[in-house]
Order: C-alpha cells, then sequence, then structure tokens
C-alpha cells in the first residue's frame, strides 16, 4: 500500500513558503473537528485503497458496502434506494446492479412484500472477496477502541452520535429551502 502522509503533515516541498493568509467566513476547527477531518479524509484515502486492491470501481465497492450494511440491518434495499446512496442516477445505478449481479457480487430478488419493486442481496462469495480485504483495517479500527474505559467510550459515542446527527441535519436542510 502506498504510504499517504497525513493530512496534517508539512510537505517538505512547502518549506520556506508563508502560510496562506486565514480564509474568512468557515468556522474555526477545534482539535476535535481537526481529528475528524484527518479520520475522513484517511477513510477517503483508504476506500481509494481497498477499490484498487479488490480491482473494482469505488462505486462497486461502495454498492457492495451499502447492500450489506442495509441486509445487516435487517432493511433490505433495492436498485432506487441504492442509486439514491450513491448519488447517482437510477440508470448509473442499474448499470452497476447488472455489473454487480453478472459478477456475482450481488443477487436480485422480487420485495417480500411488494412484487414490483426488488431488493439486493451480497452473495457470499462477494462479501468473502471485500471482507478479505477489509477485515484487516476492521480489526484495527476495533483495536482504537480497546483501551478506553467506559467513560471515554461514552463521551467517543456521544461525539460520533452528534456528528451523525450534524450530517443528518446538513443532508435534510436543502430539502426545506427547494
Amino acid at each position: 500500500m502506498a504510504q499517504h502522509p497525513s493530512p496534517g503533515a508539512a510537505d517538505s516541498s512547502d518549506s520556506g513558503r508563508a502560510a496562506p493568509p486565514p480564509r474568512t467566513g468557515a468556522p474555526a476547527g477545534d482539535e476535535l473537528s481537526e481529528a475528524l477531518r484527518e479520520v475522513l479524509t484517511l477513510t477517503q484515502l483508504a476506500r481509494a485503497t481497498l477499490s484498487e486492491r479488490l480491482s473494482m470501481p469505488l462505486t462497486n465497492v461502495e454498492a457492495v458496502e451499502h447492500v450489506a450494511m442495509a441486509t445487516g440491518a435487517g432493511d433490505p434495499i433495492g436498485p432506487v434506494e441504492l442509486s439514491r446512496r450513491l448519488g447517482v442516477t437510477s440508470a448509473a445505478g442499474t448499470q452497476s446492479v447488472n455489473r454487480l449481479v453478472t459478477e456475482g457480487h450481488l443477487t436480485r430478488a422480487p420485495h417480500p412484500h411488494d412484487r414490483r419493486r426488488q431488493v439486493l442481496d451480497v452473495t457470499d462469495s462477494g462479501f468473502a472477496h471485500v471482507m478479505g480485504e477489509l477485515a484487516p483495517l476492521l480489526r484495527l479500527l476495533h483495536q482504537a477502541g480497546e483501551g478506553l474505559d467506559e467513560g471515554e467510550r461514552a463521551a467517543a459515542r456521544r461525539y460520533l452520535n452528534n456528528v451523525a446527527e450534524a450530517y443528518r441535519t446538513y443532508l435534510t436542510s436543502g430539502d426545506e429551502q427547494a
């Protein structure tokens, strides 16, 4: 895996340059928001690396992830919802689903309550393919929280829940303005 510098790490090619003036209009960051930004940036880099290691386009990796997570939560999704979650048109989503079904990563079946709709599921081989590359990262993420006591875990959980709520608020705020 290519070594990616930490987003906040100094680049030696920048030495000798004056720092740009701070921009106005953006809220000032704090240590938590800066750490979150670094995690989000590294998450994007890890997703690109996962895509590369799996020899799959990133959209297809994300599609398999969305289908697996929804199915695991007991709320399977169909091609239309998958397209929405991927942020692509239904035609592009259908192409991805067709390709993933042909490659043996996903299956399509009639919705159990509405036969006009379909639900998607990840095949055992598709799950094994993705998890074979993803499992080491998931183990490292699990280990990241092992040394925290219950108070620290509760604080981290509360912060992450607040971050998730901020994202949900942002995602739905455009609906109110439309």
